[in-house]
């Protein structure tokens, strides 16, 4: 990029953006890093110790609004549901669907929910210590190849049939994909 006739690295220009980022724009922000969809140079500076308390404020603004969102979608599946009891067996129906969409839409939240109050959880350890908590994803992988090998151990160990799902999950220890040969002829 080039300003008045210098070559500025876009780098150089984050931090001022950051200062300048308007409230809004920084929370849209912070919810995107929650999902991964960040860039490195933005996550990089969001990491500075100056932006974790802004990061915690954004963060807890974020969980409560998913709470009201949680609440108002509770509160519209209780109103349907009474709206559709007085109509008979085509109200039955249409409760019925409504109820599922209510709970796909609040599981969906409460997921979202789930993975920012994780963070806001790390972001908070890290401003108590003054150390950065790496959640690279790695600690994550470590846990899942942990249990993969566990629920190997144990269903040697107990003696228990082993089916194709079973050897497909296996068989990811060795980086390997197996699942799309899965099929009721081989369970």
């Amino acid at each position: 990029m080039a300003v008045r006739g210098k070559t500025i690295k876009p780098q150089a220009l984050i931090p001022a953006m950051f200062i300048d980022m308007n409230d809004d724009a920084f929370a849209r922000m912070v919810a995107e890093e929650v999902k991964n969809k960040i860039s490195p140079v933005h996550k990089q500076e969001l990491m500075k110790e100056d932006n974790w308390e802004r990061w915690r404020e954004a963060l807890i603004a974020l969980s409560e609004n998913l709470q009201r969102q949680i609440e108002s979608i509770e509160a519209d599946a209780i109103s349907d549901e009474r709206r559709y009891a007085s109509l008979g067996k085509t109200g039955t129906r249409l409760a019925r669907e409504s109820n599922s969409y209510y709970d796909t839409k609040a599981t969906r939240v409460r997921r979202f929910k789930f993975h920012v109050d994780k963070r806001l959880d790390e972001v908070c350890v890290m401003i108590d210590t003054g150390d950065v908590i790496n959640s690279d994803g790695w600690d994550q992988v470590e846990f899942y190849r942990k249990a993969i090998i566990e629920h190997r151990n144990l269903m040697r160990q107990f003696d228990l049939e082993d089916t194709s799902i079973d050897r497909a999950l296996w068989d990811t220890l060795d980086n390997q994909w197996n699942f799309d040969s899965v099929n009721n002829d081989n369970l």
